[in-house]
Formats: C-alpha cells, sequence, structure tokens
C-alpha cells in the first residue's frame, strides 16, 4: 500500500510539472490580464474606502486571484473553482463588514455571523439607492458569458449533482487537461466583471476617483440614455 501511494504522488508530481512547464506560464499570465482591473479595484478601495476593519478581506481576495492562478497552472481544476468564488465572497463581505466593527469582531471572535451574497446584496441596496438601478444598467450590457458566475461556482463546491461531484480515481487524474483550465480562465474574466460591476454601482457617485482602468471603456459600454440614468447629474 505505501508504494502503491508513494507511485501515485510521483505520478501525480510528475504530472503536475509537465502541466506547469507547457500551460502553466500561459495560463497564469492569462489569469493576470484578466484581472488587471480587478486589482486597481481592490488598490483603490485599500487607498480610498478602508475603514480600517475586515481590511483582511481586501488581501484576502488578492490572494485568492494568486490562488486561482497557482491552481491552474498546476492544472488543479477544482481549487481554483474555490478560489474564484472566495473573491466574490470577500469582496461582498467586506462591503458590509467594512462598516460593523462590532459584528466584525463577533464573526473573528465566535465564526458566526457570516454573511451571505444574498444578505450583503439585500444591504446593499438598501443603503446604496442608486445601487439596483445602476448594477441592472451593467448587466444589460454584460460581456461576461455567466450572468451570475457565483451561482455556477456554488454548484461545483457544493457538488451536488453528476455534473459537478469530482470525478478522478488515481491521483495523477487531479491535473485536468489544458482546455478544462482555460475555461476557468474564462470564468475568471466572467468573475472579475461581475465583481467590478457591484463595485462600480456602488461608488459609481464617486466616479472622478476611480481608477482610469475603470473608467476606460465604460462610456462605450453604455449607450447614451443608459448614461444619463446611471448618472442623474453629472459624474464629476
Amino acid at each position: 500500500m505505501a508504494n502503491d501511494v508513494g507511485d501515485n504522488v510521483k505520478a501525480l508530481v510528475a504530472e503536475a510539472s509537465r502541466h506547469g512547464l507547457n500551460s502553466g506560464v500561459d495560463l497564469c499570465r492569462r489569469v493576470q490580464t484578466e484581472t488587471e482591473v480587478f486589482l486597481d479595484w481592490l488598490n483603490h478601495l485599500r487607498r480610498s474606502e478602508a475603514t480600517g476593519v475586515a481590511d483582511a478581506l481586501l488581501d484576502g481576495t488578492q490572494g485568492a486571484i494568486v490562488e486561482t492562478a497557482g491552481c491552474l497552472a498546476l492544472g488543479l481544476v477544482r481549487p481554483a473553482l474555490s478560489s474564484l468564488r472566495s473573491e466574490i465572497d470577500m469582496v461582498l463581505g467586506w462591503l458590509y463588514f467594512k462598516d460593523h466593527k462590532v459584528e466584525w469582531e463577533h464573526l473573528r471572535d465566535t465564526g458566526r455571523g457570516f454573511q451571505t451574497k444574498a444578505q450583503v446584496l439585500k444591504y446593499v441596496e438598501d443603503h446604496w439607492p442608486m445601487f439596483k438601478t445602476r448594477f441592472k444598467l451593467l448587466e444589460q450590457q454584460k460581456t461576461r458569458g455567466e450572468h451570475d458566475p457565483y451561482r455556477l461556482l456554488s454548484a461545483h463546491i457544493h457538488g451536488q449533482t453528476d455534473f459537478t461531484t469530482p470525478n478522478v480515481g488515481p491521483l495523477v487524474e487531479l491535473v485536468e487537461e489544458a482546455r478544462l483550465c482555460e475555461e476557468c480562465v474564462i470564468l475568471q474574466r466572467d468573475v472579475t466583471e461581475y465583481v467590478c460591476d457591484v463595485l462600480l454601482a456602488v461608488y459609481g457617485d464617486k466616479w472622478a476617483s476611480l481608477p482610469d482602468t475603470v473608467r476606460a471603456g465604460f462610456d462605450s459600454r453604455l449607450n447614451a440614455k443608459q448614461l444619463r440614468a446611471f448618472f442623474p447629474g453629472n459624474p464629476s
């Protein structure tokens, strides 16, 4: 048995190494490309919107992006899917907890009080009056393939259908083919757009202070009528 385990581990390491040498650099570069605006948002939030509460969630989001790239470089798709969902969870969590110090400390001390995606979006809608209108406008002009990538990612995390359960035998089969890794890169693009749209709908009133990469191409994404609805006043 011990020898079988050892052989399995050696085969896994060899296959992950092969995958990394053949596809890893390209996959990492593509994840980097697909998250440039996302990372600019994180830097902006740290610099301009952080309250000193739950800042770790912003750092954790950046860490999850690195995890995604690293997992795909090794061909590990299921861990990459988990990291992708974490990117959404942590940004949404930050939007709530940054203004709720008592609740954040309670969560850290007891492990109770997590906020679900639905709860955070309801909170945002209630406290940022333009959020719902702006997010709907952005959804109307989305470029992502998945309307709500969180839903797809959650299906894989929960694994309650035959389409989303692990299908591996020996350890070496944990390393997936390049095609599936490339699909994850597309999902990273979808996650980036989804999260950035949420943030833009929240912080649209602060348009002038947003990073140039966030504002670039925005005018071409929405038509004139949609822009007037997005900015009821002058976007200054």
